[in-house]
């Protein structure tokens, strides 16, 4: 079917004095369709893919194979007003209005297409040749190579004078744009995934502008900023075209905040009021490392401080008080054994709607003993505690032997079972009562540092079932953390079997002062094996009543409990009556999913277990050597 538009020309004719008016019809016929092309003066470049949607005067339709649009419900008109995303804004008065975001999306080799418009003012006879004109231009930015700060997810610039998003409007009549003043603003932001291992060129789309005064850029990574400048006066944004700058002075600072100087503290049985330090600091590791330097910054100040849960009753913790200065809290306890998780916030009540967990710490309020388990095959000199971190007891049998779990990579205790050879959880308490363990599933929110602090007392499910590793940053299947991240615990690379000597504490181990968690090689006796015979439990007995380990040990015995762990995938506990994890600092591999473990069971010991670091298992810390 030829759709198309009758004109009624009315000529009139003078001759000899005398008028004749004369009707003339022109039939201008629509095309049935027309095939969509961004002009080929554009310096970038993208695909409108089929099932997608164009605009023309104010209705959508959708995009065919090979970016066909058929005008067969597109109505006849004079002109077109044809433009991409079909989003816009198109108003009564034949006016267009783009928003340009403030947030683009990352395209390799390329530009998000939501942040380039485009747009073609026609005609019926201009359709068959019709391309698409970009509204805005693009800034390239080439990032040199940089293994430690590899792994960008945002860039942000930000300018002093210069608007660099907002809306455009095009006049459907003559195809003029205009720059409208509200909703303007001066930043920009790229996210996404950027691996700049081997160098990147980034595309940020911006408005037709003439910079005034310099760009400040700033890299956002896994492991801490990066910042320059870039002087573009006098130089501007054309529609279509790229400016093209090379960044060469790029200023990289690893900086993590924290808080205290270990995460749990040892409290003495009978102890009925005690003192912990949660001092702002910050390091400039890229493994964590406690380096205690003074966080200036009076926003870092703790304002209050609540006790989250324990596992004795609701008195446990009869009150929590921060200090006037906000670098320590004091906790009055009942003077019992036992665990309780304290948080320090923002907000003068942390109670209220907006108060923000800065950190946390556990109270472990228990008897230990040091083990030297002397020298082993690797040439490493372990000491142990006798017992599991956040365990009240080391006897064979008591359930309060099995102490706490936890995440790989995390710094925040969760419940094991309340009875041993069961799959029940402990009992939590809070002031008010009993309160359960929550469970939230993981990704891109859930699934990072900053939120886990926030959120200690939430168990974070796999954020992704696959891993990929194509570049950097990596995600890993089954990591609660979305953008994986080997060092948390201080020892990316132990799987090598390191010196001892060379490791140094991570401000994300859960340990407590002058320990760590342990690396790979602890219970390893001979200089390789991974069974029990190669351990440290080579004599060890297995108790089937108690469910583990009776090692000896210079006239004392030392236990090995079971504990379950709980799953990556609901957070539930399993295997607490048959198998005990404990966690090493190490994953089992370069660019390997999952974390080490050693486990032990009925069945014998597995020295170089690994599985999921979204799993929660136990942890025997080691004492610091250096």
């Amino acid at each position: 079917m030829i759709k198309s538009l009758q004109i009624l020309v009315i000529t009139v004719l003078f001759a000899n004095c005398s008028k004749d008016t004369g009707i003339q019809q022109i039939i201008v016929e629509q095309p049935n369709s027309f095939v969509l092309s961004i002009n080929e003066s554009s310096e970038l470049r993208y695909a409108i893919k089929a099932n997608d949607k164009i605009g023309i005067n104010g209705a959508a339709y959708p995009v065919l194979y090979n970016s066909l649009v058929s005008l067969y419900d597109v109505p006849v008109k004079p002109q077109y007003l044809i433009y991409y995303p079909s989003d816009a804004e198109f108003s009564e008065d034949n006016k267009l209005k783009f928003t340009l975001p403030e947030t683009q999306k990352y395209v390799n080799g390329g530009i998000d297409p939501a942040a380039y418009p485009l747009y073609s003012l026609t005609d019926n006879e201009g359709l068959d040749s019709m391309t698409m004109n970009p509204i805005c231009g693009g800034l390239k930015l080439t990032i040199p190579a940089n293994d430690q700060f590899s792994a960008i997810t945002s860039v942000s610039i930000t300018s002093e004078t210069d608007v660099l998003a907002g809306i455009v409007q095009v006049n459907g009549e003559n195809g003029q744009l205009e720059f409208v003043e509200e909703q303007a603003s001066k930043k920009v932001t790229l996210d996404g995934e950027i691996d700049i291992s081997e160098g990147q060129n980034l595309f940020i789309a911006l408005p037709q502008v003439v910079f005034s005064d310099v760009l400040n850029v700033k890299f956002t990574t896994l492991k801490g900023m990066g910042t320059c400048t870039i002087d573009l006066t006098g130089k501007g944004i054309e529609s279509g075209k790229v400016l093209a700058v090379e960044l060469e002075d790029i200023d990289w600072l690893a900086k993590t905040d924290y808080y205290g100087k270990a995460n749990s503290v040892i409290v003495a049985p009978g102890t009925t009021s005690v003192t912990v330090d949660c001092t702002p600091y910050y390091t400039t590791s890229l493994l964590y490392t406690y380096e205690n330097h003074p966080n200036e910054d009076e926003g870092k100040l703790p304002r209050s401080a609540k006790m989250l849960w324990n596992d004795v009753s609701p008195d446990f913790v009869r009150d929590v008080a921060l200090t006037a200065d906000g670098k320590s809290f004091t906790a009055q306890l009942n003077g019992q054994p036992g665990n309780a998780v304290i948080a320090i916030y923002d907000k003068e009540d942390p109670d209220a709607a907006d108060a923000k967990i800065l950190w946390s710490f556990h109270l472990w309020v228990t008897e230990t003993n040091d083990i030297p388990l002397g020298t082993n095959g690797k040439g490493n000199t372990y000491t142990v505690l006798d017992r599991n971190l956040g365990a009240v007891s080391a006897i064979a049998g008591d359930w309060r032997s099995i102490g706490m779990l936890y995440q790989w990579g995390r710094k925040d205790p969760f419940v094991s079972t309340g009875t041993v050879g069961q799959n029940s959880n402990a009992t939590m308490y809070n002031r008010h009562g009993t309160v359960s363990l929550p469970v939230v599933a993981g990704g891109g929110t859930t699934g990072t540092i900053e939120y886990a602090i926030q959120n200690p007392t939430r168990f974070i499910r796999s954020s992704q079932t696959s891993s990929s590793t194509g570049s950097l940053p990596f995600r890993y299947a089954h990591d609660w953390l979305y953008y994986a991240d080997d060092g948390l615990w201080g020892n990316p690379e132990g799987f090598t079997f390191p010196a001892f000597s060379t490791l140094r504490k991570s401000i994300y181990d859960p340990s407590p002062e002058g320990y760590m968690i342990a690396p790979a090689d602890v219970w390893l006796k001979a200089i390789s094996g991974n069974d029990k015979a190669s351990s440290i439990f080579a004599d060890a007995e297995w108790d089937a009543t108690n469910l583990g380990y009776r090692m000896p040990y210079n006239d004392v015995e030392i236990w090995y409990t079971v504990g379950g762990w709980r799953s990556r995938s609901n957070g539930n506990l399993s295997n607490a009556n048959s198998t005990g994890y404990y966690w090493s600092s190490t994953v089992s591999g370069a660019v390997n999913a999952n974390a080490w473990y050693m486990s032990i069971n009925g069945g014998g010991v597995t020295l170089n277990g690994a599985n999921s670091r979204a799993n929660s298992a136990s942890i025997r810390p080691v004492k610091i050597a250096y």
